[in-house]
């Protein structure tokens, strides 16, 4: 998620200060934190081996490790993880709030899980300590990429770039060495990095993001967004500006961005639960 900002802390008091004139508004809002949503997509994506259709990915993002997201709420999402029996999981980003010292309760959930796992940093991974996030997750089976590629399997690489805000991405160095013919999978904190990727025709066929929590809290509109949802976010963090939430189509390329399992800056959400996103692959 963002980098702190007045505007940002001010406008998510304001939220939570609305909602607390309804006390089972306020509730809720506390409560949803912890309405861990499961989001099964298809995704088509066009090259994709036949040996690969029916690929089972699972996507967590921005746990916030902190004083308002435990190890132990962690672990619950690991072993609901595990129960869908996925190929591979990927962590996109954010591992901690705004505490290094948190990353130590990042080892013992993320020791039970299950299928390989690859991760990328998230900007407050930076912001606090890298080499602290980065200690905790060498604890971990979970394989850390920073402009580096793995093939996760026959015909799929994963790939990961180091966090387009605040580090230095390189999705040239990170697509190094994979083979013509595979479907290339990038994992990116930021989702508006697309655009990036986009213009420099790298060779992606899909994006996992994270970095907005979907914005966190939002409020109903009469007009359907982008992905067709009657609500809105009204602030985001830079760099998720235009692709806050769920399934995109940006030119030739596919785009998930996933709403997080954590909360900050303040423990609270509004029509914007956090997400464990679960992918099924299908060639187009």
């Amino acid at each position: 998620m963002s980098k702190l900002t007045l505007t940002r802390r001010r406008f998510l008091q304001w939220a939570a200060a609305a909602v607390v004139t309804s006390a089972s508004g306020f509730g809720y809002g506390l409560l949803e934190p912890s309405l861990v949503e499961v989001e099964e997509v298809t995704l088509q994506l066009p090259g994709l081996a036949e040996r690969l259709a029916g690929q089972r990915i699972a996507q967590i993002s921005d746990i916030h490790l902190s004083r308002f997201t435990s190890a132990s709420e962690l672990l619950a999402a690991v072993r609901r993880v595990n129960s869908l029996q996925p190929d591979l999981v990927t962590l996109t980003g954010d591992f901690v709030g705004h505490e290094a010292r948190y990353a130590a309760g990042l080892i013992e959930p993320l020791r039970l899980l299950e299928p390989p796992t690859y991760a990328v940093y998230g900007n407050h991974d930076l912001w606090t300590d890298r080499e602290a996030v980065e200690a905790a997750l060498a604890e971990t089976p979970v394989v850390l990429l920073v402009n580096q590629n793995v093939e996760a399997a026959p015909g799929l690489i994963i790939a990961g770039v180091d966090d387009a805000w605040s580090g230095d991405p390189r999705p040239r160095l990170a697509l190094a060495g994979a083979p013509s013919g595979y479907t290339n999978v990038l994992l990116c904190h930021e989702p508006d990095y697309i655009n990036t990727i986009q213009r420099e025709k790298a060779p992606v066929s899909l994006q996992l993001s994270g970095h907005s929590h979907g914005g966190q809290v939002r409020l109903p509109t009469t007009r359907p967004d982008g992905v067709g949802l009657a609500t809105h976010a009204p602030l985001l963090p830079h760099m998720a500006t235009q692709y806050p939430i769920g399934h995109y189509h940006v030119g030739s390329y596919q785009l998930y961005t996933n709403r997080g399992l954590g909360v900050w800056p303040l423990p609270f959400r509004l029509n914007c639960r956090p997400e464990i996103t679960l992918f099924t692959l299908q060639p187009a």
